[in-house]
């Protein structure tokens, strides 16, 4: 089976931070107003939840893809025996 990292929730919430943070900054905004953190709060959590949904779903795709290719192998090699 192929080896994939998990992407931890905390690990994509801590980006999205990151990001925004970054974001932040470059419109040099030293100090946000309390105003301005609830909707960084609201924005990260909204954007680290659809990434989670996505990360699984991708995560979804190649182990399919990866067994549906272990399954073509068995079946070349199958197919190969009978020939001999």
């Amino acid at each position: 089976m192929v080896s994939m990292k998990k992407l931890k929730k905390n690990e994509i919430a801590h980006t999205v931070i990151e990001a925004i943070g970054g974001a932040l900054e470059k419109l040099k905004i030293a100090k946000p107003s309390k105003k301005t953190e609830k909707m960084v709060d609201k924005v990260s959590k909204k954007i680290s939840s659809q990434l989670e949904k996505e990360v699984k779903k991708q995560d979804k795709k190649v182990v399919l893809a990866v067994k549906k290719v272990e399954k073509d192998k068995l079946a070349l090699e199958k197919k190969a025996k009978v020939k001999k």
